[in-house]
């Protein structure tokens, strides 16, 4: 319970930034002892920020940077991939998660680390890509 008011947090937080473009994709990780969050915002323009945040404060932008021409491509894969995935929300005391922001609505998945369901490996190889390739260039 405790996480999914920190989650909730951390997605209305999403879209204090960049108010002239709106989010796209968010992704992050986050629970445990300390209750921390660390994740990404990508927005439409193509600019990601890496933030992190302490449960009861602010967000806190790490850096922000844009995307260059292949990892937009590489982001448009993603998103329509992640359009074809049911819902899934099973999260646990560390979670992982990503949020996708469609034109009419918010798709959300959240998983624990350990986590062998068939949907919670495919997010997982997702998210792990979405690290590797989004990071800056």
């Amino acid at each position: 319970m405790k996480f999914m008011y920190y989650f909730s947090l951390a997605l209305l937080l999403t879209g204090v930034r960049c108010r002239s473009h709106a989010p796209w994709l968010s992704w992050g990780e986050g629970g445990g002892f300390t209750g921390a969050q660390h994740g990404y915002t990508v927005y439409t323009n193509g600019t990601v920020e890496a933030w992190a945040q302490r449960p009861g404060q602010a967000r806190h932008l790490q850096r922000r940077w844009k995307l260059n021409a292949s990892q937009q491509q590489f982001l448009e894969t993603v998103y329509q991939q992640l359009q074809g995935l049911p819902a899934y929300t099973s999260p646990a005391n560390y979670t992982r998660f990503i949020v996708l922001y469609a034109s009419r609505d918010t798709l959300r998945w959240a998983w624990g680390v350990a986590d062998t369901h068939a949907t919670a490996r495919a997010l997982q190889t997702l998210y792990e890509t979405l690290n590797q390739k989004l990071q800056r260039p």
